[in-house]
């Protein structure tokens, strides 16, 4: 296991992924977060070699209850529209800390994304939140994972390289 992260001392988005034999590279709710999402698909693919999985977790866009907010004039809670405030949410969502979202992705347009970077998307699941809240909408939560990863708070979408 090799991190590859600014807490330890490496700034992908400034030098890129590392030479080296990997089999995975596990990009946890990482995506949302930089300014250049196809440098980072580009470095990936110039290490990654057959078998290697890229595994992407993120927060999703279209999530069940962003779609019910939207409906009622909110923006949905991972959308950042300041770099300062957390501004037209609902449910106290305003005094949350900032995450420092700059791209937020919905299953398909990150499947779309990562296939016009040549890889091969083979897995996309959804994942229910972490988040803490009333155990009702924790429940509500769970079942719309289950039925779909688009409805999911947050999704994990593998991928490898197409081979030619």
């Amino acid at each position: 296991v090799t991190l590859v992260d600014l807490k330890h001392g490496w700034d992908v988005m400034k030098l890129g992924i590392p030479e080296g034999r990997w089999d995975v590279i596990l990009a946890n709710h990482f995506i949302e977060h930089i300014p250049d999402p196809d440098f980072f698909l580009e470095e990936c693919q110039k290490v990654m070699r057959e078998g290697t999985i890229l595994d992407i977790g993120t927060p999703n866009l279209c999530a069940w209850f962003n779609r019910i907010l939207f409906l009622f004039g909110y923006v949905p809670h991972s959308v950042e529209l300041s770099k300062q405030f957390n501004v037209g949410k609902a449910f106290g969502w305003n005094n949350e800390e900032l995450g420092g979202h700059i791209y937020v992705y919905t299953p398909r347009a990150l499947a779309d994304l990562l296939s016009k970077h040549g890889f091969n998307v083979f897995s996309i699941t959804g994942e229910s939140s972490t988040y803490p809240c009333n155990f009702i909408v924790r429940f509500i939560d769970k079942v719309m994972t289950f039925l779909s990863p688009s409805l999911a708070s947050a999704f994990r979408i593998k991928c490898t390289i197409q081979i030619f």
